[in-house]
């Protein structure tokens, strides 16, 4: 077997939708369908249009993992675990020989690291990097860590290597059901020892620094801050690959304007998520595959639970139920991808299994939510005390509510499609929106510092109760402010269960109580599109969270181009 993996495309999972077709003046013979491993040539170079540049170099800080930071810095360093497009998650065999829970009392894990592998100053790959990437995510060891979340990590009791250094054994105080969405990347020890102690190098170190170092298939070799980014191989890479000479990331904000720029030579990857106006103009283009798939991150809107106005549980209940998600859902991706349905779940999309069982469940229905129901969600306004009068929602005490902010990031056109359909749905109620429109750099910390009373955002479902808990467990890293018993207890539950059965069933529990709380209001899977050249192989939509650069090192010439 060699070291890299072989990407195993089978049929798709039924959450997800896969289609492929080839815009030429001739029919084309297209292998994307099923996803399969193309020959490619070594040589050529390729350039990725990315809407924002990389504001903290540290893909696991707080503020370094969002999904274009995560997805421009997967080459660059080593990762245990790989997502196939077909949703597998697979041991990434070019790091590891295995990766297996050897011990279930306590529940222990044992990595096997390949012969030879190495960071690109030949540092061997050790367990020194796994010690210090658990450390900074432990508040035990590091508080002042400004981690993207700690859940897993807390519960490592120890981690030891073998005494050739080969195999890396790390014991649980806890069983942690999502052991295998951890150590996702791998930072290296001894460039931290040169930043300082554990908080400086991890907060200031690798999230001020322009990584010199790599431990994946590139390195970088120049990065011009808003302009662009060029990687080349790692001469120390231990994998199978690289491929392409040069990769280039070119930041260009607008998606009209990054088809454009493929159409004009400029970039030859599109990936992102698609519009009407943009699958149009996709279609347009020549001698371009176009690929669209839906992915494991949803979108959904959210509401702020505390503060001066969103803390009346009467107030959400009454957004929720007037709120027509349905209708956001029609108007918006029913356009361009029929197929994904509207999801009625916070913890699970439609179709999704676990291990062989079902886990979808419509939870939303029976709450009474997201239907647009004005009239409803008047009479429980009424009931609690509000009164609409000239068009303006007055609250109990006689003043009128102010006007509302809805969180939503402006260089995503469908993020602000949703909040205007939103803006539209509650004027019935007398309830002005505001849509706060920030770019990049100000988004995700404005959503953590709860900086809003309405937000329109993704989550990525690929790290099981992770993905929930970083988001609204109490004091949890991204919390902006949420704090419930109920769902701290099914958090740490669904945590530590082993079973699939099992955990399936406290997550839609978890579901109810998210749901009824009215913090999170599911909308639908992420559809999205890459559209480059022909003469192009290997390139596929990712449903992971860490996107199409997954794959990178298999990317690549076609040895027949256009075929």
């Amino acid at each position: 077997m060699t070291k890299t993996r072989r990407l195993s495309l089978v049929a798709a999972a039924a959450a997800l939708f896969v289609t492929a077709a080839c815009t030429s003046e001739a029919p084309k013979n297209d292998a994307k369908n099923s996803a399969e491993i193309q020959d490619v040539a070594p040589g050529g170079e390729i350039t990725i249009a990315a809407t924002s540049p990389i504001t903290d170099w540290n893909p696991i800080s707080a503020n370094g993992d969002t999904t274009g930071q995560r997805q421009q810095q997967w080459p660059l360093y080593p990762h245990p675990f790989l997502t196939n497009p077909d949703t597998t998650v697979v041991v990434n065999e070019a790091l590891l020989e295995k990766a297996e829970v050897v011990e279930a009392d306590p529940m222990t894990v044992e990595y096997v690291l390949q012969d030879g592998v190495q960071w690109s100053d030949g540092t061997p790959i050790s367990v020194d990097d796994f010690v210090y990437t658990q450390a900074v995510q432990d508040p035990s060891k590091c508080s002042e860590c400004l981690a993207a979340f700690t859940e897993g990590y807390s519960d490592i009791s120890s981690i030891e290597a073998s005494d050739d250094g080969k195999t890396i054994t790390m014991v649980y105080a806890e069983p942690f059901s999502e052991w295998r969405a951890l150590f996702n990347y791998i930072l290296p020890a001894h460039i931290a020892d040169g930043y300082g102690d554990l908080a400086t190098s991890f907060n200031e170190g690798f999230s001020k620094n322009v990584p010199e170092f790599s431990g994946g298939p590139y390195i970088i070799k120049d990065y011009t801050d808003g302009i662009s980014m060029t990687m080349v191989p790692n001469p120390k890479w231990y994998g199978e690959g690289p491929n392409l000479e040069t990769v280039t990331t070119r930041y260009i904000t607008g998606q009209g304007e990054q088809l454009t720029a493929l159409q004009n030579g400029e970039v030859q990857l599109v990936y992102s998520t698609p519009t009407v106006d943009t699958m149009d103009q996709a279609k347009q283009l020549q001698n371009m595959t176009i690929q669209t798939g839906s992915t494991l991150t949803y979108y959904h809107l959210g509401m702020k639970t505390t503060g001066d106005v969103m803390s009346d549980d009467a107030l959400r209940t009454a957004i929720a139920t007037a709120l027509d998600l349905g209708d956001m859902r029609d108007r918006t991706i029913g356009q361009f991808a029929s197929d994904v349905p509207q999801m009625k779940s916070s913890v699970y999309v439609p179709g999704q299994k676990i291990a062989g069982e079902e886990a979808y469940q419509d939870n939303m229905s029976d709450l009474g939510i997201g239907g647009g129901d004005v009239d409803g969600a008047i009479k429980i306004l009424e009931e609690a005390g509000y009164k609409i009068t000239n068009e303006q929602l007055i609250q109990p005490d006689g003043t009128p509510l102010r006007d509302l902010s809805f969180l939503t990031l402006g260089t995503d056109v469908l993020r602000m499609e949703l909040a205007q359909i939103a803006q539209q749905q509650l004027l019935p109620l007398g309830i002005t929106i505001t849509i706060d429109a920030a770019d990049g750099a100000r988004y995700s910390p404005a959503l953590r510092e709860g900086d809003f009373d309405i937000m329109a955002t993704g989550t990525a479902l690929d790290l099981g109760p992770l993905s929930m808990q970083q988001w609204y467990g109490t004091d949890a890293p991204r919390s902006f402010g949420y704090s419930n018993e109920d769902a701290d207890r099914l958090f740490k539950a669904a945590g530590e269960e082993l079973e699939p059965k099992a955990q399936i069933e406290l997550m839609n529990e978890l579901d109810r109580v998210l749901l009824g709380d009215g913090v999170v209001l599911p909308l639908f899977g992420t559809p999205m599109m890459a559209v480059y050249p022909n003469t192009y192989g290997n390139i596929f939509i990712n449903p992971s969270k860490y996107g199409t650069t997954m794959n990178i090192e298999q990317w690549g010439l076609l040895v027949e181009p256009g075929a």
